[in-house]
């Protein structure tokens, strides 16, 4: 069994002053962009939206080893 990782995509789209970003836990990249498609998508990392832009995911920007913690900082 393979061990589950955290992928992250910093700005998988543009947003008008300001980032995007898209997590995933998984236990491959190929399985987390499958994840990332059904994703709940937020704003301000709380408000819940309806839907999320449906974008390519090519290679993520950090795959990080399990148990994990990030802190993000967006500043306009």
């Amino acid at each position: 069994m393979k061990k589950m990782k955290m992928y992250v995509w910093a700005d998988p789209y543009g947003v008008i002053y300001g980032s995007s970003c898209c997590i995933a836990v998984a236990e491959s990249l190929e399985k987390a962009k499958e994840v990332a498609k059904s994703g709940k998508s937020y704003s301000s990392s709380v408000y819940e939206l309806d839907s999320h832009p449906q974008v390519e995911l090519g290679e993520p920007t950090r795959i990080i080893d399990l148990p994990c913690a990030e802190w993000n900082k967006w500043e306009e």
